[in-house]
């Protein structure tokens, strides 16, 4: 123990040289240090970057102990990790399972940081996973790195993966990430995760990024979800675009027309398969949020709802315009 203490000492005050006398010194007098003495060295060279160096001397560690525990396994995985050798390192994993011994915070983060080096993004992401399960929380810098990779690589649901382990773990988030989580969603075409997203974020998310998620989710999100989604957005401040709003009322009519109204067997078939009373409801909410809010329907949408009053009801229909009406004749610009 004498041995090993000086040893380290010393390596750590930057004097390796005389660190590696000493464990020759040991070595020569076959003093028995149970393999401490090849984990202190291991672990010097790597601080000092001699990486190949630090590896030979864990392989000649595995030529002459076959007892080994957690903190000698992690600092073989760190030279071998350091010095790009795959083969020992995924032997190293193997021996690890082997022996039955659970890996802790430092064996997670060497395999993320060398596999990410290595480019091997998915496999980090199976990694951070198993770090997740065990209860250890992986840096945020670690993070950020692997969700912007595996978002490039088109990994989009692995992205957001990564990115609520982060925020499950309760640790103060960088702002930028939510923005950076919500451009891949939305490449990933994850919309409702997207949603989920600005709804808790709004306020660290630019009117830019906000736009350009409102934009997708009107065009292909979930129909069920679009009154939500407007009210988060006028939530968040973004002044929602009457158009926008225009085109929506168009769509869930266009979908009542060819799912309610249709003709002959087409009626009797659809309406048997596709039941949509819900989407009338949405439509109903739609109408009647927007006055508060500021919003009226323009007069082509307003001929439109006419056309098929017999979706709300011809009398509802009726009121429902008349707000709208009232709506739009006190936002005109008096003469």
């Amino acid at each position: 123990m004498p041995y090993c203490l000086l040893m380290d000492g010393l390596s750590k005050a930057g004097r390796l040289d005389e660190a590696r006398s000493v464990f020759a010194e040991m070595h020569e007098k076959r003093v028995k240090s149970d393999g401490y003495s090849h984990s202190i060295m291991i672990s010097a060279l790597c601080r000092s970057e001699l990486f190949e160096e630090a590896k030979k001397l864990a392989q000649d560690f595995e030529a002459k102990y076959n007892k080994y525990d957690l903190v000698m396994l992690n600092t073989m995985l760190c030279a071998y990790c350091r010095a790009g050798d795959m083969e020992s390192v995924m032997q190293t994993m193997k021996k690890m399972d082997e022996l039955a011994i659970s890996p802790d915070y430092s064996t997670f983060h060497i395999l993320i940081k060398y596999f990410c080096k290595e480019k091997l993004y998915l496999l980090a992401y199976k990694i951070m996973r198993d770090m997740h399960g065990k209860g250890y929380h992986p840096e945020e810098e670690l993070c950020c790195s692997l969700i912007f990779q595996l978002g490039k690589m088109k990994a989009h649901s692995e992205a957001f993966s990564v990115y609520n382990m982060l925020r499950y773990s309760k640790r103060t988030m960088c702002k930028a990430l939510h923005e950076k989580i919500l451009h891949i969603l939305i490449a990933g075409k994850l919309f409702k995760d997207a949603y989920v997203v600005v709804k808790d974020n709004a306020e660290h998310i630019s009117q830019p990024a906000i736009k350009k998620f409102a934009s997708a989710f009107m065009k292909f999100g979930n129909i069920n979800l679009i009154n939500d989604v407007l009210k988060v957005i006028h939530g968040s401040g973004y002044k929602i675009d009457q158009v926008w709003l225009c085109v929506i009322i168009h769509n869930m009519i266009k979908s009542f027309n060819l799912f309610g109204f249709t003709q002959g067997l087409f009626q009797t078939a659809v309406s048997r398969y596709i039941a949509q009373p819900e989407k009338k409801e949405l439509l109903l909410q739609l109408l009647q949020w927007m006055p508060g809010q500021g919003y009226a329907v323009d007069s082509t949408t307003r001929n439109l709802i006419l056309k098929n009053s017999e979706l709300l009801g011809r009398q509802l229909t009726a009121e429902i315009l008349s707000k709208q009406h009232i709506m739009s004749k006190g936002s005109q610009p008096k003469r």
